[in-house]
């Protein structure tokens, strides 16, 4: 008799566990009428949160009323955009990081420091490099302008590609663009797509903060040898001095692993700036991307002015229209 109780009253207490646990939602497509009163209650004053909001403070405190307990797998491929996710920012090799840790590769801590000031002495030092190798210079209508630097610190294997903009403003039917609206023309995915056919896949997936967030980006087939290419990276823009700056990277793979395709290219960096100088729009651009296909870079470099040109006559119908 006293097995028999025993194993009534563990039976209840495994009961009792499974009550508890259905406390957490089973989807967030679940009917308004079958949430709890405290549910509702923190839906009502964070709309907002979901799974993709892992770091933020509602998800943290109220994880049980919010969302269901997923694998840390599964949680990383929901690193989806959802409305404004912001996250404090941290303290990274002792600056306030304009990305939050997790999302800054190991091996590009050692670039540079991930503040404003940092992000630009590191631009500028990119352009008085004397290493670059001029193999393009005043190409067509643009003053297109193009160089590679062939080693560096950064990837020795991978070359560093500058291109450099002119575009005179008497080209502008409506007046000359700001570097900010030139700049988010470049960045912003409902903007972009219009002028840019290159891409299959261009869009935010999560808000970090005002002006950061990470991307997912497929690119269309280049060339005969470069099939679809995926990115998954961080993005941060701002202003400083009238210039407008991007720049961009990918972030760890770990946050969101990559599928067996498309094939997952590393943007080592890639940063530009935007800015009116002596009656023309300059665009000035640094990139350096390894797209894992095992040919040596100046094989690609040979083949961007044509395709800078094409990106170049699209952006400035885009502005004019």
């Amino acid at each position: 008799m006293e097995k028999e109780e025993e194993k009534e009253e563990e039976v209840l207490k495994e009961e009792k566990k499974e009550n508890e646990s259905e406390l957490s939602f089973k989807s967030d497509h679940r009917n308004k009428q079958e949430l709890s009163f405290g549910q509702k209650i923190v839906k009502k004053i964070f709309p907002n949160v979901n799974r993709s909001n892992v770091n933020t403070f509602p998800y943290k405190y109220f994880s049980c009323c919010i969302v269901p307990q997923l694998e840390e797998e599964e949680l990383s491929d929901l690193d989806i955009y959802d409305g404004d996710t912001y996250m404090g920012n941290d303290m990274v090799n002792g600056v306030m990081s304009l990305f939050p840790k997790k999302y800054i590769r190991k091996d590009e801590e050692n670039l540079f420091k991930f503040d404003k000031p940092n992000m630009i002495s590191f631009f500028n030092s990119l352009k008085i490099n004397n290493k670059f190798i001029r193999k393009f210079e005043k190409f067509e209508k643009f003053g297109l302008t193009m160089y590679m630097l062939d080693k560096h610190d950064f990837a020795n294997d991978i070359p560093i590609t500058r291109c450099i903009i002119e575009i005179p403003i008497n080209l502008f039917t409506k007046g000359a663009p700001s570097p900010e609206e030139v700049g988010l023309a470049i960045i912003e995915p409902d903007k972009r797509l219009i002028f840019d056919k290159h891409y299959k896949e261009y869009k935010i997936l999560k808000k970090l903060n005002q002006n950061t967030e990470t991307m997912k980006i497929v690119t269309e087939k280049a060339m005969q040898m470069i099939i679809p290419r995926e990115f998954f990276e961080k993005r941060t823009h701002f202003i400083d001095n009238d210039a407008f700056y991007s720049f961009s990277s990918s972030a760890p793979d770990s946050i969101r692993p990559p599928k067996k395709e498309p094939i997952r290219a590393l943007d080592i960096f890639s940063f530009f700036m935007v800015e009116n100088h002596n009656n023309n729009i300059i665009i000035d651009e640094f990139f350096c991307i390894d797209l894992k296909i095992g040919q040596p870079g100046p094989l690609i470099f040979m083949s961007l002015p044509r395709k800078m040109m094409k990106f170049t006559e699209e952006l400035i119908k885009y502005l004019n229209h």
